[in-house]
């Protein structure tokens, strides 16, 4: 499946999914963005089928209701999302990145003494 950059109303769907880590029923989604999205049920529902159309959930009937499992992980879609900012916004270069950041005054030093330990840590394989 080749994967598409999903639009904010429906990487929220996914992302309350991601967090629920197994299947949900329909009302969950009521729960998990009540507070922070005002959507109809019917709004919700054409979520989730827009995101099963382009398959990144699938619905399982039990009983009367349906339960819904992500079918992309989300360290998948993190993984796509960040190849395609890094390719479309700073030529694929890690360094173009970090230096634009720094320029931008984004990174503190605090920041860059983080990463640079982060680094040490990988290239030492831990």
């Amino acid at each position: 499946m080749k994967m598409k950059k999903l639009p904010e109303s429906e990487l929220e769907i996914m992302m309350a999914l991601w967090e629920a880590d197994g299947p949900v029923p329909r009302n969950y989604f009521d729960k998990k963005l009540k507070e922070s999205k005002n959507w109809a049920d019917s709004t919700i529902l054409s979520l989730l089928g827009r995101l099963q159309e382009k398959g990144f959930l699938s619905c399982q009937k039990q009983g009367n209701r349906n339960l819904y499992e992500p079918l992309i992980l989300e360290k998948e879609y993190l993984a796509y999302e960040n190849r395609n900012f890094l390719q479309k916004l700073h030529g694929n270069s890690i360094r173009n990145l970090v230096a634009s950041m720094v320029k931008s005054e984004d990174l503190t030093q605090s920041d860059l003494e983080d990463l640079r330990r982060y680094l040490d840590q990988v290239k030492k394989g831990e």
